[in-house]
């Protein structure tokens, strides 16, 4: 009987014991794929323009200043392509972050608050990754889907700024530089977490938003020096529609609040447009070449933490920026100069360094990449696609030819009449509906077309909507148009009178 006993209590202690061990190896095959799964540095400027970076080899290359950035793009993937589907910052940052268009997200104009929802960050949080923002959040709601953050009052000031944090009302003023500030304000986080738990930061920049304020000593680049003047500076918006000739978005009408400046005694408006252009451009640079020293600062800080090797870096900017084109500055068209943002990615022995990829993307397309990229599921509301297989080199057989654009702030600001459209690699069709579709107060606008044809003329200053040979491009773009419509659910009769504008 006492060795039945006996027996029967070895047989309990193995069972145990195998149970235990294999409990041990579960948590550490567990801890092992936890540690494999890869960080994520996310980094975004403000308003930064692909003609304003050095390895865009575009318009301004030559003179920019950002030799940070510049490395990161020879370290990984340049994407050439990237587009946004509605330019001005509140709009694009929910896009980017929930990937979806602003009809879906909830956030169609400038300070509008987001709706909770899913996002990168509370897919990634769920996943298990520790999840932060640091900078300027732009999104009016309190920020959700974060362990922790640290975030600019709307756009926050360059000097002494002050932040909201997780779990308190109360501003806190940091003394410094906002890109500074909110560079260390990473760093030290990030030393604080536990390695063995991946993150996802984001880490979000005021530069190079307006007023373009810079410090020492990037505020003396471009003393004593003339930067290139766009071609179409002194563009007269003939041959265009009245929406460019509306709009207050013109240097010779600068206002003083956004951004200090000196006037010449001239009727001359190309005169008046070349003597602000020098102010704005290179106060532009200079703020620009304080962020882009920020990405500089952070590359150096994963190398010291050993975290380089297994931590995808993405930079980008949550819009383009009139540089001078049209004689224009701000964004909010989609005219490329506005419409197009930088993209580069970064994930050593993943990602073809100094590659370029060419593929149309928009910025709905950030958050299924990430979701993807670290194993993921997407979730099958998400309207943007992962750019996994093009960072991968196993690019996907079928892509998308053409980007819908929507932007919704009729007027409001910067007197720009609300518009969509569609951008392909040689065409860009755009319809100025002009109706606030109750997004702004602001009364309609004539309803105009504007066709592009980008091979002939890629600084649109042509309209040939017009032109009986265009005809059949105009007929095509418009069904390929509305087909992105269709399937991104922002059809015109959910809108009677802009139906009946169009259709009627």
């Amino acid at each position: 009987m006492s060795m039945r006993k006996n027996n029967g209590m070895k047989a309990t202690i193995n069972i145990l014991l195998v149970l235990i061990v294999t409990e041990l190896l579960t948590e550490c095959e567990s801890k092992k794929e936890e540690k494999e799964r890869p960080n994520i540095l996310y980094i975004m400027s403000d308003d930064h323009a692909v003609n304003a970076i050095g390895c865009y080899d575009m318009r301004l290359s030559d003179v920019a200043y950002t030799p940070n950035i510049d490395n990161l793009a020879s370290e990984g993937m340049r994407f050439s392509n990237v587009f946004v589907t509605n330019s001005i910052c509140t709009p694009s940052r929910a896009a980017i972050l929930t990937g979806k268009y602003s009809h879906e997200n909830g956030v169609y104009i400038l300070n509008q608050p987001i709706p909770e929802q899913p996002t990168s960050a509370t897919i990634l949080q769920d996943a298990g990754y520790t999840t932060a923002l640091f900078g300027k959040w732009h999104l009016v709601s309190e920020p959700f889907g974060l362990d922790e953050y640290m975030v600019l009052e709307k756009q926050g000031r360059y000097q002494d700024p002050e932040f909201f944090s997780k779990g308190s009302s109360e501003k806190i003023e940091k003394k410094g530089w906002a890109d500074d500030v909110i560079t260390d304000l990473t760093m030290d986080y990030i030393k604080g977490l536990d390695k063995s738990k991946p993150f996802y930061v984001m880490t979000q920049f005021k530069g190079a938003h307006d007023p373009w304020d810079s410090r020492t000593p990037f505020d003396t680049l471009f003393e004593n020096i003339d930067i290139p003047i766009p071609d179409n500076l002194c563009d007269t918006y003939e041959n265009r529609t009245e929406a460019s000739k509306r709009t207050t978005l013109k240097l010779d009408i600068l206002d003083w609040k956004t951004f200090h400046h000196t006037k010449l005694e001239t009727d001359d408006i190309c005169e008046q447009r070349k003597h602000i252009y020098q102010q704005y451009i290179k106060a532009y640079l200079r703020s620009a070449a304080v962020m882009d020293y920020q990405v500089g600062r952070l590359m150096e800080f994963l190398e010291e933490q050993g975290l380089a090797e297994n931590t995808i870096v993405v930079y980008t900017s949550d819009q383009g920026h009139f540089l001078g084109e049209h004689g224009f500055f701000s964004k909010r068209f989609m005219y490329d100069e506005s419409m197009q943002m930088p993209l580069i990615v970064r994930y050593p022995g993943k990602i073809k360094a100094g590659s370029v990829e060419g593929a149309m993307v928009a910025n709905i397309d950030f958050a299924p990449t990430l979701i993807d990229l670290v194993g993921e599921k997407v979730p099958a509301d998400m309207q943007g696609e992962s750019i996994k297989g093009f960072l991968f080199g196993n690019p996907p057989t079928e892509w998308r030819d053409g980007i819908y654009y929507h932007y919704w702030q009729h007027i409001l600001h910067r007197d720009v009449a609300a518009h969509y459209g569609i951008r392909t690699k040689d065409y860009k069709l755009i319809f100025f509906y002009g109706l606030n579709l109750g997004q702004t107060e602001e009364a309609a606008t004539p309803p105009e077309w504007e066709l592009f044809d980008l091979r002939k003329d890629p600084m649109e200053m042509n309209n040939v909507y017009a032109d009986p040979e265009y005809a059949d491009v105009v007929e095509e773009l418009k069904l390929q148009m509305d087909e992105l419509k269709t399937q991104y659910h922002d059809t015109d009769d959910q809108f009677p009178e802009l139906d009946s504008l169009r259709n009627g």
